[in-house]
């Protein structure tokens, strides 16, 4: 079954969401970072799409700040990480006091990833989670088929950042080796800008070619 992949940009903060969705209009977001998303929105109604899953792949205010709107409208199951849920309920762990807000919230229907390759079956697709801290220690992937949603992990042309709190560059590059040795792996997608392809990215990070 064909899955579609359709970025918007969130904001005030200019980082990615995904919707995913598939031919029986089941749907998946990753990293809704806008709160009242209307252009989001009105694509989810067009389409008809149900919302069953939400993906948080760090608790950074730029990835979470719309998760309160899309719980209260679609009322999906939120994967993330337990360090994603300290985050999302802390004004300074999520970072959204330093960019004059007061973003918190309190999740009630999760899953919490607690092991690497956590599987979860989607309409006969395999979503697999990975712990892949570095960027914080909240992080965590998600691949689907020959695709990996990363987050931070890794951005097009950008060197990853870890020298916000719980940043560790070692852990870093652990995790990026990990995820561009996954087999199947084709395009990785970022939380910023645009994706790449799996041989961009180990010759970005890795100089390999």
């Amino acid at each position: 079954m064909e899955l579609f992949i359709k970025r918007f940009e969130n904001r005030p903060v200019d980082s990615n969401c995904f919707l995913i969705f598939n031919e029986q209009n089941t749907a998946v977001v990753i990293d809704p970072g806008t709160q009242d998303h209307t252009e989001l929105y009105e694509f989810i109604a067009k389409e008809n799409l149900k919302v069953e899953y939400c993906i948080i792949t760090h608790g950074h205010f730029d990835h979470v700040y719309g998760i309160e709107d899309i719980v209260s409208r679609y009322d999906p199951k939120c994967v993330l990480s337990n360090e994603s849920l300290a985050y999302i309920g802390n004004i300074k762990k999520n970072l959204s006091v330093f960019y004059g807000k007061q973003f918190s919230y309190q999740l009630q229907n999760y899953i919490a990833v607690c092991e690497d390759g956590y599987t979860i079956n989607w309409d006969g697709h395999d979503l697999e989670f990975y712990h892949t801290k570095g960027h914080t220690d909240s992080c965590i992937s998600c691949k689907i088929n020959n695709d990996v949603f990363v987050g931070d992990l890794m951005i097009k042309g950008e060197k990853t950042v870890t020298k916000l709190p719980s940043g560790n560059k070692g852990m870093a590059e652990k995790s990026i080796n990990t995820m561009l040795n996954l087999a199947g792996i084709e395009i990785i997608y970022g939380g910023h800008g645009e994706p790449m392809t799996k041989m961009e990215a180990k010759k970005f990070f890795f100089n390999e070619n």
